[in-house]
């Protein structure tokens, strides 16, 4: 069994930016960016095929190592105020994570509603090869 990498949400950030064109899920140790985070996004629009070429025809994970993935999430759950996230490998490395396995608890206040609605919505983008297997939301 992996180690598992745990840290407290203390900000949820879901919305929709026409300007750039995608839509956003954000989690965050701080308002300020100075802890821990992870950003899921995905486009408005379906992949073209210049997306499906390069390989970015799916949403993509950003942290605050710099690292970038796309696709890399292998299951998600979201119970009461408590995410669990297990990644591919390529994603671990990608994302310099310190396992396969991300669990964290949210903070009061934050919007689980809407946090359940956001994830659902960007990790169902684009190719369905990279969906994650187990989606608990």
């Amino acid at each position: 069994m992996p180690s598992r990498s745990e840290w407290l949400v203390r900000v949820v950030v879901v919305e929709e930016n026409v300007p750039d064109s995608c839509f956003t899920v954000g989690l965050a140790e701080d308002e300020y960016g100075e802890g821990r985070y992870l950003t899921f996004q995905c486009g408005l629009e379906e992949p073209g095929d210049q997306e499906r070429t390069l390989g970015l025809d799916s949403y993509c994970i950003l942290n605050e190592t710099g690292g970038v993935d796309y696709g890399g999430v292998k299951e998600v759950s979201l119970v009461a105020d408590k995410i669990s996230f297990r990644f591919r490998p390529e994603a671990v490395e990608a994302l310099e994570l310190p396992s396969g396995e991300i669990a964290l608890d949210v903070a009061p206040g934050c919007d689980i509603e809407t946090l359940r609605f956001g994830l659902r919505r960007v990790l169902n983008y684009g190719n369905p090869e990279k969906f994650p297997v187990v989606l608990h939301l």
